[in-house]
């Protein structure tokens, strides 16, 4: 398992999760435990320390109620202290069933002067007391005390003996079992924990491995698409939905892909056709001038051909130069906000030079409301120029002697719309989805027409795509053209 893969960075991430986890409930699972462990032993401190103080009360008791003569009957006949036997039975009862053998007991007066304490109570476990544990006279204290090698939790609980005395028990008993508890609870935690992590480990890098089982074999599948076969798509598979919006977004892009080759390759195949028809031309009329000696009139012909076949390259390549920049480069635009119809208006004088070899009436139309006031648009004077003179340069071209272009203006909701309408013989319904296409081609009616290059439509279009509007086509049969072109109002 490669460290960079998504595999091994999955399988740390859930890993790491679960390990964070286990460890926020292993910190809490021990925290309770312990605080309940702990709350036992404080329970039974307190409870050994109550039976002390009922004891040392039960003895206080049974002595006052003692009469004098008893005590001298007692004494004089040599027989023990009742009491104190009776006290004895009731703490020696009391080590068995409350199991005060291992404590340290230690009771004080107010001034913290020692009056009882076990035989186990030394000089030193005397200092620890005092040191760790408060003389607490109005409430219970409970404390943990290191004495040795070993913990021990301690209690001090005042009391009032007698007569209204106030004195303080303090019992210490040893940690041992608790602290055995904890330290098996902590190891087994450990211990699991590590497992877990180990088992999740092995399991997340398993599963891992089938959740992106999809992704291996649609990147095998992606290998064998090359520019050759563009035609293979992604099998959909039985995959999460993630994957299947995958495969859906892969197979578009293909496609895509397959209709742009296509589109380059029928390009490119165009542009070879364009350029080869004019460059045959030149290299035959050089080929048959150099063939044999000819005047000079011949000659001058020939330079005369060759030059206009130049000519036409040059238009050619200039107007596929063009056509690329507008597509890729839309930093070529400079747009600004002027009015349309003046705008038209100038065009329109400029086109009638284009209508008087072919005695053309080019008319302009534009509505009573918008002459009243600009319409303004914003977009780039230099090539909108360009489209408008591309559409009545080509009416021109297919509209015969003596017939007529007209120009319309209007508005429509938020946009502009400009029509140019010609009264020639129309477009084949089966060329209307093509005309737009590079290098289209369609014969004219004028046979002296000159040839174009099939690229003004297309740069029209994209001059248009440029500025957030659009060309259409209509062609009723024998009903002559209508381009109309739809442009955003600033």
């Amino acid at each position: 398992m490669k460290p960079n893969s998504i595999r091994f960075k999955a399988s740390v991430l859930y890993t790491s999760i679960l390990c964070l986890i286990l460890v926020v409930f292993s910190g809490v699972l021990f925290s309770v435990t312990q605080h309940i462990l702990y709350r036992d032993v404080d329970d039974r401190l307190r409870m050994k320390a109550t039976e002390i103080i009922n004891i040392l009360k039960s003895y206080e008791t049974l002595k006052q109620t003692e009469t004098q003569q008893q005590h001298l009957i007692n004494k004089l006949l040599g027989l023990e202290d009742r009491a104190r036997l009776i006290v004895d039975d009731l703490w020696r009862s009391n080590i068995r069933s409350l199991n005060l053998a291992d404590d340290f007991i230690n009771i004080l007066n107010v001034h913290g002067q020692p009056i009882i304490r076990s035989q186990n109570f030394t000089h030193a476990i005397s200092d620890l007391f005092r040191q760790n544990i408060p003389l607490a006279l109005n409430h219970i204290a409970f404390k943990d005390i290191h004495y040795q090698s070993e913990w021990l939790r301690a209690i001090s609980l005042p009391f009032l003996y007698g007569d209204g005395h106030l004195l303080v028990i303090q019992i210490a008993t040893p940690l041992n079992s608790v602290i055995h508890v904890l330290t098996r609870l902590l190891y087994f935690i450990g211990g699991s924990v590590l497992f877990i992590l180990a088992l999740t480990s092995f399991m997340g890098g398993f599963f891992a491995r089938r959740i992106l089982k999809p992704v291996r074999e649609v990147t095998r599948i992606a290998d064998d698409i090359s520019h050759t076969d563009l035609n293979l798509r992604i099998p959909k598979t039985e995959a999460d939905d993630e994957m299947q919006e995958l495969i859906r977004s892969l197979n578009a892009m293909i496609g895509r892909l397959e209709t742009a080759f296509a589109h380059v390759n029928q390009f490119s195949s165009h542009v070879a056709h364009e350029l080869k028809t004019p460059l045959a031309i030149v290299k035959g009329e050089m080929e048959l001038a150099l063939r044999e000696t000819r005047s000079a009139d011949e000659y001058q012909r020939v330079l005369q051909v060759s030059l206009e076949e130049i000519d036409r390259l040059v238009r050619i390549v200039r107007d596929l130069l063009l056509l690329a920049r507008l597509d890729y480069s839309l930093d070529v635009f400079s747009f600004e906000k002027f009015d349309l119809a003046a705008f038209l208006t100038e065009i329109h004088e400029q086109c009638n030079i284009l209508a008087e070899p072919k005695k053309l009436e080019i008319s302009l139309d534009i509505n009573p409301n918008i002459a009243a006031a600009p319409l303004y648009i914003r977009g780039d004077r230099t090539h909108l120029r360009r489209l408008f003179l591309n559409l009545i340069h080509n009416a021109v071209k297919f509209t015969p002697e003596k017939g007529r272009i007209m120009i319309a203006l209007e508005t429509l909701p938020g946009h502009a719309q400009v029509t140019v309408s010609d009264t020639g013989s129309g477009i084949a319904p089966q060329n209307i989805a093509s005309v737009f296409n590079p290098f289209f081609h369609t014969r004219p009616d004028d046979p002296d027409a000159e040839p174009g290059s099939g690229l003004g439509l297309s740069i029209a279009q994209s001059i248009a795509k440029a500025h957030k509007g659009e060309i259409s086509l209509q062609s009723p049969s024998g009903e002559g053209a209508t381009f109309t072109v739809r442009l955003p109002l600033a």
